[in-house]
């Protein structure tokens, strides 16, 4: 995935211009009365590229989220790591790891929750 940080989301703001189509419409007689919006490949290629655009924007929105949440959890981490440290006077050889995945990690006893990013020790 790609950083996506907020200066990019917002320099992506894009402005559509709405098409109103209309109907082909014949009076009883078959006599047309309204003449309809023409399918052209121009302005279907115009939807196709609207569509592809505002997917594009939604996933980059998600994938900031999911990083800011990422972030956020560590952060809470790290700090509770911090205050428990400094109130039972430990201050050195802390070892902070978000356990997201267990590369690197022999895990011989206890159990991983990949989700809640824990590990669990007997």
């Amino acid at each position: 995935m790609a950083d996506v940080t907020l200066g990019t989301l917002l320099g992506k703001i894009y402005h559509h211009a709405k098409a109103f189509w209309k109907d082909k419409m014949l009076d009883p007689e078959g006599d047309r009365t309204q003449r309809g919006t023409k399918v052209t490949a121009k302005r279907m290629n115009n939807l196709e590229d609207s569509t592809a655009f505002a997917h594009e924007r939604l996933n980059d929105q998600v994938v900031y989220l999911e990083d800011a949440d990422r972030t956020q959890k560590n952060l809470r981490f790290e700090f509770i790591l911090l205050k428990a440290s400094v109130t039972s006077g430990l201050t050195s050889n802390i070892l902070v790891d978000n356990f997201e995945t267990l590369e690197g990690i022999n895990l011989t006893f206890g159990a991983h929750d990949p989700e809640l990013q824990r590990v669990y020790l007997p």
